[in-house]
């Protein structure tokens, strides 16, 4: 397979798993490992699947079917890292799972970060001071242009 690096005029057509930035600067979350991060972000995904086919329990929660078999073929990783990284969500309350019994896969509810303000804060002031206009043009080239949440073919 052979190296084939982006053109200047080329855009990025490609999906993406959302990890929030927040995983890996809170300190409640600090610990997490990556795979356990990675694993939210793909499990943040599926919601909007299960908000289309309406999975919902009586009392209106969006739950998510994913089996650890299938986590582990999506991310490529082993059974007995894909339990660890279940079992993190659940001890940090990403996660709760809710089983269902015979040999059917459990139903699983993804939890909100619970936000450190000052830390939002922080990130978010770090963020935007980077993309502050610069009076190199190289730096100027460098930032993506986006048109409402897709990329552009401009530009």
């Amino acid at each position: 397979m052979e190296f084939t690096p982006y053109k200047i005029n080329e855009t990025l057509n490609y999906m993406f798993y959302q990890v929030p930035m927040e995983l890996f600067f809170n300190t409640k979350y600090k610990h997490l490992s990556l795979e356990a991060k990675v694993l939210y972000g793909l499990l943040l995904s599926q919601l909007t699947l299960s908000i289309k086919n309406n999975w919902q329990d009586e009392n209106g929660n969006v739950y998510i079917i994913l089996t650890r078999e299938k986590a582990q073929e999506l991310l490529n990783i082993s059974d007995k890292t894909a339990t660890k990284a279940f079992k993190q969500l659940n001890e940090c309350k990403l996660i709760h799972e809710k089983k269902q019994g015979a040999n059917k896969p459990n139903l699983i509810y993804v939890g909100k970060i619970e936000h450190d303000e000052e830390l939002t804060k922080v990130i978010r002031k770090n963020y935007e001071s980077r993309i502050v206009k610069s009076t190199t043009q190289d730096t100027e080239n460098l930032r993506p242009k986006y048109n409402n949440n897709n990329y552009d073919n401009k530009v």
